[in-house]
């Protein structure tokens, strides 16, 4: 249980700079500075593996969970709610994205579905969770 935990706990830090990278060149390719290029495809789509990765091992977390976490509402329902809804943006954005005509219009889709996701997951972290 530990050692899922501790995975849980950094691999977060791999999604949180896949969803900055892949906004950042969303972002860019929507306001016409860069084009959505191969590397820009690429770190969309690590992003959206990254999040599947977080959420099978934050399931075999949740499952296997000590009766201690289980009075814990925000952990028990709220945390994992909202990442599943979090997972689920970043995947329609990659899709839409994908499925977009032009360069721009690629980085609308990403830029508004990415964007979503990660604020959502910033809102979902536990705060004794943040590094601060």
């Amino acid at each position: 249980m530990e050692i899922l935990v501790t995975i849980h706990s950094v691999w977060r830090y791999v999604v949180l700079v896949t969803a900055i990278g892949a906004l950042a060149l969303a972002a860019m390719a929507f306001l016409g500075s860069r084009q959505w290029d191969p590397l820009t495809d690429r770190l969309s789509h690590f992003f959206t593996i990254a999040m599947d990765v977080q959420v099978v091992v934050g399931l075999l977390v949740w499952i296997t969970a000590a009766a201690d976490v289980r009075n814990d509402t925000f952990l028990n329902v709220v945390h994992p709610i909202v990442m599943i809804v979090a997972v689920g943006l970043a995947h329609v954005g990659r899709v839409r994205s994908d499925r977009a005509a032009g360069s721009r219009d690629k980085g609308s889709m990403a830029t508004l579905f990415f964007g979503g996701s990660l604020l959502l997951i910033l809102l979902a972290i536990p705060l004794a969770s943040w590094p601060i």
